[in-house]
């Protein structure tokens, strides 16, 4: 068995149906709904690979990503926001893991990204 592996991520999906609260500037913030978490087809190639380190026992995967907040629809139609809420926010996604001994799982440290042009772009959090 090989020390190392690389792989590409091919799809992702993800759902968190509790959602967040989102900052919406001066007037505060709102709570988003359940978000929705795809692979981004835009992504550029250094996105959507992992490296597996067998001997280390470390596993590195960065995805790109694009989250939707379907529940900024019912936000957007009552016509007090900017339409530009519904686009996908686009993101980097770093995960930093640590296997199991018995290499069938991982704790993962992640990390996000927001990319320019995306909603969040810019943002910094702790």
């Amino acid at each position: 068995m090989p020390d190392r592996v690389i792989f590409r991520i091919s799809s992702l999906y993800g759902l968190c149906p509790e959602g967040v609260d989102l900052p919406l500037g001066a007037l505060g913030s709102i709570h988003s709904g359940p978000i929705a978490l795809t692979i981004d087809p835009e992504a550029d190639s250094s996105s959507n690979l992992g490296v597996a380190d067998f001997r280390m026992q470390k596993l590195k995967v960065r995805y790109g990503a694009q989250a939707v907040f379907p529940a900024l629809y019912h936000l957007i139609s009552s016509g007090n926001h900017d339409l530009s809420l519904l686009n996908p926010i686009r993101l980097t996604a770093t995960d930093d893991c640590t296997m199991t001994p018995d290499q069938k799982g991982w704790r993962a440290l992640g990390c996000l990204d927001f990319l320019p042009g995306s909603l969040w772009a810019g943002a910094t959090g702790g």
